[in-house]
């Protein structure tokens, strides 16, 4: 992916009323920033912010937070929701790599998590980079309540079949799953990524599933 720099970027994320700039200050009590909200919902690499804010205008009654690790590409997520109308109270913003965000989350925090068209890292090699990896999975099983649902979508045809193996090997339940998403009755009225606008116009099949943990005590891994 190719990042285009801006220079006020750090202006940007400084002003800006969406970002949460402690997020461990915030473990347990995520709810309390928007007293509306009966569920908090992430997306891990959140991009410009089209479906966190999305999916934000369509739920007030859930907490949405979207995490970027890539500075200027959440201060466009920031310019992008903070231009929109109306405002989402209901959406946060966090600049930070997924696994620095243990300490943010007490257990079973989260009600859905939400992977959209994740870099697939396609090297061998690079395998524990991929956010479907055993590297990243225990995170998920914490944060999720019990029966918490990890959403995932991607149009790479290798990184699918991985991601379902991967899963299945480390506890999780495969609830729903396909390799044309938008060809499912389910597909409609989904919030979709600016990365799944121009693959869907090009013609690209989306794979998707759904899963949720059911191996051990999460906490205690």
């Amino acid at each position: 992916m190719r990042i285009r720099y801006l220079s006020n970027t750090e202006e940007i994320l400084e002003a800006s009323r969406l970002l949460v700039r402690k997020p461990e200050d915030m473990r347990g009590r995520w709810l309390t920033l928007c007293p509306e909200a009966r569920a908090l919902a992430m997306e891990i690499g959140c991009g410009k912010g089209r479906f966190i804010g999305e999916m934000a205008l369509q739920d007030p009654q859930t907490l949405f937070l979207g995490v970027e690790k890539f500075s200027t590409i959440l201060a466009r997520s920031i310019m992008n929701n903070e231009a929109e109308e109306p405002l989402r109270p209901n959406l946060r913003l966090i600049r930070s790599d997924a696994l620095d965000l243990d300490e943010a989350f007490a257990d079973g925090e989260l009600d859905r998590l939400y992977l959209n068209f994740s870099d697939p890292w396609p090297k061998d090699r690079h395998a524990k980079r991929r956010l479907t990896s055993d590297r990243f999975l225990p995170l998920y099983a914490r944060w999720l309540k019990r029966g918490g649902e990890l959403h995932f979508k991607t149009d790479n045809d290798a990184l699918f079949p991985w991601s379902v193996e991967s899963l299945q090997q480390n506890g999780w339940k495969i609830m729903f799953r396909t390799d044309d998403w938008h060809a499912c009755p389910e597909q409609k009225g989904d919030v979709m990524t600016e990365y799944e606008i121009q693959f869907s116009e090009a013609g690209k099949k989306i794979h998707k599933l759904t899963a949720v943990y059911e191996g051990s005590d999460a906490s205690a891994l």
